[in-house]
């Protein structure tokens, strides 16, 4: 229909939308100067069109128009696009651009949260086939300074590291007990390090043997990784630390599935520590499981924090739960009083039969197929590597609807064998026109089916279900401004909320449509799943706009950040009329400087604006089946609402919260229940909530209004709560 361009350009507001922009997701230009938004849009539209998806891809017409489209906002990617997205990078593989994995194997999960994706994995008895006592005699060995000398060695080495050259003249590497492995100075070469010990264990013919990993050519702590954006490496140090936790489970006396939560919490561990990200994890079990009860347990009191756990239920677990006598009441009882009582909202519940599961193309599926010629060619696979693959996919196809979870912000199906979600979202905060609303959908679900004819560890995964997540996020900003509707108008969609909800179901019906056309085009299958609405963090921090599904916490607030107490920093902002508290009583040596924030929804709504705080349960989970129904869809294509309920334990008791999860959380695919907790026994609150005229007050006494983005950039994550991370430790 030809290319119509438009005036309409997003700038990325002052404070922290640039802020976040400016540290995520913009490039230096050769002068040194970060890019625009519209400039990091056309790079990562350029970069999506060079996909070698079809010929003539360089002619299309849609080319034009999803520049148009990115440029004015209404397109917005997800952050991993706009991350790596360039143009020329048709040959990069596609887990660079995918927000979630799920594996069955910890040395891939350990892969991918390198790589900077999240990643799920469940933990049933019958998927986790290594046993790790059985795993061999490991050393970690870094090579240390010259005994005569004093001088060189690794610049990270440390006394009690054995030191490599000693273990060469310790370690008879002739011997056939003896194998000696040189760990490559990559995220494969870690990963490959992992497979070794993960595999001899599998096999349970190494037990007596000696593997030896040399890290002396893992580079020195600090120095930037050039695929992260410079973010800068831990170092081999973090990793040796970490691999003698994993070779503590031997002899433990663990059960398998359990063995497995730990070796990948310590390598997650790890992974946080480099600075890349926090290690963003889903562990799930199914309820049918007799040991269910001891997973349930296993983070009580702080442990295994870098995952999130929930449990696999289905319609037969919610009609038994009533009954005490069952299995099922007592999985029940054992996890909401754990979700309750330790104030984590932990176990959480996945309602797995109300996902858009498909096995089609599955029986085909081979361990050599599962990690596919990318993955020999990355990881260099060990045939006997392949033969573990191969047991716990036969393994992995059996479990029906169990064979099948999702990510750790719980709004992508995962499979248990191995698989990604491809995600990217429409700010509907933008919105120009219906015409501009149905063509972002089109557009976005071309973006994502191009990103899937990529090469990716789990090729044979990806084109058997083509799996996609179009989302959307500003949809508060959307209802107001081209619907004058509120969140309570919202519930009702044959009454105030009708026109607005004829708008959703109309971008869905698009993007079913164009996923038919443009699969039908590239020769690839059917999306198994289209939609997705994921909490969107940081990506609707940069649109300054409310977050995926979820209500703002607050309309004006104190945003508290911490800086070194008497430093240049809490100096120049005090002096400035920034608020500041000392707290430095738990935060040894720190102040925090209160930032006043107000969110401009709330300024154009007035006493119309509605938070969180506002709203019931049951509106909560009325509001969920809404986009269940309207965007996710009912014809077997969506996916999941990543959502976080609030409930304040102050005024509900256990009864009543077990009452509440029985009748709400069997009506959705999956939802978070958490507390609303109380931290009146911390030092501050990361936000503390405020009037609209103490936000005035505040922000008269700032005399200069230049350091109101500041941040916290440990706390970013995905505040809404959907991807409820543990305090990194």
């Amino acid at each position: 229909e030809g290319v119509r361009v438009q005036d309409r350009t997003f700038m990325v507001p002052d404070g922290m939308a640039l802020s976040v922009f400016h540290n995520k997701y913009a490039r230096k230009r050769d002068d040194g100067s970060l890019e625009t938004w519209e400039e990091a849009a056309r790079r990562v539209v350029e970069g999506n069109f060079d996909f070698d998806a079809y010929d003539g891809l360089r002619d299309d017409p849609w080319l034009e128009r999803t520049h148009d489209l990115a440029r004015q906002g209404i397109v917005v990617f997800a952050g991993r696009h706009l991350q790596h997205g360039e143009k020329g990078q048709y040959d990069r593989i596609g887990d660079y651009f995918v927000n979630c994995t799920s594996s069955c194997v910890s040395f891939v999960h350990f892969w991918h949260l390198l790589k900077g994706c999240g990643a799920s994995r469940t933990y049933d008895a019958d998927l986790c086939r290594v046993n790790w006592d059985l795993m061999p005699h490991c050393r970690f060995v870094l090579e240390g300074p010259d005994p005569i000398s004093g001088e060189g060695g690794h610049p990270d080495y440390e006394s009690w590291i054995e030191d490599a050259r000693e273990a060469r003249h310790k370690y008879d590497s002739e011997s056939e007990r003896v194998r000696w492995f040189d760990v490559e100075d990559s995220a494969e070469g870690w990963a490959k390090m992992i497979a070794a010990i993960e595999t001899a264990a599998f096999h349970e013919k190494h037990r007596d043997k000696l593997f030896v990993f040399d890290l002396s050519a893992v580079r020195a702590a600090g120095t930037p990784i050039q695929g992260q954006q410079g973010r800068p490496a831990s170092g081999p140090v973090p990793l040796i630390r970490a691999m003698q936790r994993v070779c503590s489970i031997r002899g433990a006396g663990m059960k398998p599935w359990m063995q497995a939560m730990y070796v990948d919490h310590y390598l997650s561990a790890c992974v946080a520590v480099g600075g890349i990200r926090r290690s963003a994890r889903l562990a799930g079990k199914s309820w049918r499981e007799r040991d269910v009860f001891d997973f349930v347990e296993i983070k009580r009191g702080g442990w295994l924090y870098t995952a999130n756990n929930s449990v696999l239920v289905d319609q037969e677990f919610w009609e038994q739960a009533a009954d005490p006598r069952t299995h099922a009441a007592r999985v029940f009882q054992a996890m909401t009083a754990a979700a309750y009582h330790d104030r984590t909202g932990e176990p959480g519940f996945v309602n797995v039969d109300r996902l858009d599961w498909k096995t089609d193309g599955l029986d085909a599926l081979r361990g050599a197929d599962l990690l596919g010629e990318t993955g020999r060619r990355l990881l260099d696979l060990h045939p006997r590597t392949i033969d573990m693959l191969d047991t716990i996919l036969a393994a992995a196809k059996r479990k029906g609807i169990y064979g099948c979870s999702v990510n750790p912000c719980s709004e992508s199906l995962m499979a248990a064998h191995g698989s990604y979600c491809t995600l990217s979202e429409l700010c509907l905060a933008n919105s120009g026109s219906d015409r501009d609303d149905l063509d972002a959908a089109r557009a976005s679900t071309q973006i994502l089916l191009r990103v899937n004819t990529a090469k990716f560890l789990y090729e044979a995964e990806v084109r058997r279900t083509n799996r996609i997540g179009v989302g959307i996020t500003g949809i508060f900003e959307y209802a107001w401004r081209r619907f004058g509707c509120n969140f309570f108008d919202l519930l009702d969609d044959e009454g105030e909320g009708r026109d607005f909800w004829a708008a959703i179901d109309a971008m869905r019906i698009a993007t079913d449509d164009e996923a038919r056309r443009y699969s039908t085009l590239l020769g690839t299958t059917m999306p198994h799943t289209i939609r997705v609405i994921k909490p969107s963090g940081t990506v609707s921090k940069v649109m300054g706009c409310t977050e995926g599904a979820h209500l703002p916490a607050y309309g004006y607030y104190l945003r508290w950040v911490q800086y070194p107490k008497g430093g240049v920093d809490h100096l120049r902002l005090v002096r400035d009329g920034y608020r500041a508290k000392d707290v430095s009583h738990q935060y040894e040596g720190h102040v925090v400087i209160g930032f006043p924030t107000r969110l401009t929804l709330a300024e154009e709504m007035g006493d119309r604006f509605v938070c969180m705080t506002d709203v019931s349960m049951e509106e909560q989970f009325r509001w969920l089946r809404l986009l269940e129904k309207h965007w996710i869809g009912t014809d077997g294509t969506g996916q999941q609402v990543s959502y976080t309920a609030k409930y304040d334990p102050k005024v509900v008791s256990y009864d009543e919260y077990a009452a509440m999860v029985r009748r709400w959380q069997p009506t959705v695919r999956v939802c978070s229940m958490m507390p609303q907790i109380d931290l009146t026994a911390y030092a501050y609150q990361p936000e503390e909530r405020i009037d609209e005229q103490t936000w005035r007050t505040l922000m008269d006494a700032i005399r200069d209004r230049s350091a109101l983005g500041s941040y916290d950039d440990s706390r970013m994550g995905c505040e809404s709560g959907g991807c409820a991370y543990e305090p990194d430790r």
